[in-house]
C-alpha cells in the first residue's frame, strides 16, 4: 500500500506558485487545465487546514495563565 507524501506548509506554497505560473499559459477550457485547477484548489484548501492547526495550536499555547494572587 502506498505511503501518504506529508507535504509542508511552505511545500504547499512552492506547488501552489508553480502551478499558477503554469496555468497562466494554459487554455482552461481543456480538460486538463480544468484538472489542474481542481488541483489548484485542494491545495488552497490544505494550506487553510494547516493555517487553522496551527493557529489553533499556537492559541493554546500562548494563553496567559494568571499567578495565584497573595494576600497580605
Amino acid at each position: 500500500m502506498p505511503k501518504a507524501m506529508n507535504l509542508t506548509y511552505g511545500d504547499l506554497i512552492i506547488l501552489e506558485i508553480a502551478l499558477v505560473v503554469y496555468l497562466k499559459d494554459l487554455d482552461l477550457s481543456m480538460q486538463s487545465g480544468q484538472y489542474l485547477s481542481e488541483v489548484l484548489g485542494k491545495i488552497e484548501f490544505n494550506l487553510a487546514e494547516l493555517r487553522e492547526a496551527a493557529g489553533t495550536q499556537l492559541g493554546a499555547g500562548l494563553q496567559h495563565k494568571e499567578e495565584p494572587q497573595v494576600a497580605t
